[in-house]
């Protein structure tokens, strides 16, 4: 076993090794520098001339067996150099096309990649308003706000929205109501003076909206203009046309379209337009009508109806179209707990959105 002295030395004498070789490699490297810069700087041509030249004739000079003579006598012009002469170009034959680059992948060139064109969709997809669903436009659930965030609302809507207010049944009286029996999308639009259902005033609906000075404006209409089995898209052309007086009218103010709720199955058979799967198509018209203008659809079908879009049971008036105390309890729940994030609004319990630091 060696000792440290031994170990030692063969360290030492291993670094050294190396240091040589290391040196050796940068002296071979700046000499092959030092050999193709003079390569390439016009050395070129000796060197070819001595690599090579022919047997019989000499490396540098004349021919072979002939002194070259050591200097021209001052005042003998030298000749002029021959000039090299050029290469022709290839001749093509006369009836050959002329030659043009190829290019690699030329196809690309063609390749329409900046333009969007529309695809044709086959007879069985809905386009236009029906690729909407509005189960998935809608607002999700959210923090449960406090009732004073109603006192800042008005509904505006027909009479089936009217009983939110009414006293009796204590669903959310502090609202104000623009809200009218038989009412439609063409009554608001052409500000027809009709009774309000909650407070019984003989009024104009646009110009309630506008004194009530709303934080919120919650619309509900297409009940009554869908009794007849046909014009729904006449009735989203007038819906267009008010929500775009409201933004007029109304600027900045926070605009919630709720959905059309569904009847009881008995109702169809006298008003044979409130089908359950007409309302349900409708109903994605009006969210995509929501999506457009800037406005927020809430689903209150979700709280009101079966999966296949009747009205439930327990909720339902006699008339299957309007509904109970019970039924409009379920809606203002529904409300309290579908409503976007807002800075004024006071939530019963944590606040969600308290992670904003708002």
């Amino acid at each position: 076993m060696e000792d440290y002295y031994a170990y030692h030395h063969r360290v030492v004498a291993k670094k050294r090794r190396r240091r040589a070789v290391i040196a050796s490699l940068a002296v071979l490297a700046l000499l092959c520098a030092g050999v193709g810069a003079f390569y390439f700087a016009g050395g070129q041509q000796g060197l070819a001339a001595l690599f090579s030249s022919e047997p019989g004739e000499a490396a540098v000079g004349g021919p072979a067996g002939q002194p070259v003579p050591d200097a021209v006598p001052a005042g003998t012009a030298l000749p002029a150099p021959t000039p090299t002469p050029a290469p022709a170009p290839p001749t093509a034959a006369p009836d050959a096309a002329p030659y043009v680059p190829q290019r690699l992948l030329p196809a690309v060139d063609a390749a329409v990649w900046d333009t969007a064109v529309p695809v044709p969709a086959p007879d069985t997809m809905d386009t236009g308003y029906y690729n909407t669903d509005f189960r998935m436009a809608a607002v999700p659930a959210n923090g449960t706000v406090d009732d004073s965030y109603f006192n800042t609302v008005t509904f505006a809507g027909d009479s089936i929205a009217s009983g939110l207010g009414l006293a009796s049944y204590k669903a959310l009286p502090n609202a104000h109501y623009a809200a009218y029996k038989s009412a439609g999308a063409s009554s608001f639009v052409y500000n027809t003076t009709m009774e309000n259902a909650v407070t019984g005033t003989k009024e104009t609906p646009m110009e309630t909206i506008l004194a009530s000075q709303p934080d919120y404006v919650y619309v509900h209409i297409g009940t009554n203009d869908l009794v007849n089995p046909t014009g729904e898209e006449n009735f989203i052309a007038l819906y267009e046309r008010l929500i775009d007086m409201l933004h007029e009218q109304l600027p900045g103010v926070v605009i919630y379209i709720q959905s059309i709720p569904g009847v009881q199955e008995e109702v169809v058979q006298t008003r044979p337009g409130l089908y359950a799967e007409r309302i349900m198509t409708v109903n994605n018209m009006v969210a995509n009508l929501a999506l457009r203008k800037g406005c927020y659809f809430i689903n209150t079908q979700e709280a009101l109806a079966y999966a296949d879009g009747s009205a439930i049971d327990e909720y339902s008036a006699s008339d299957g179209i309007h509904f109970n105390p019970t039924g409009y309890h379920a809606w203002a729940d529904y409300l309290r707990t579908h409503t976007v994030w807002d800075r004024r609004s006071v939530y019963v319990g944590q606040n969600p959105y308290y992670i904003y630091g708002r």
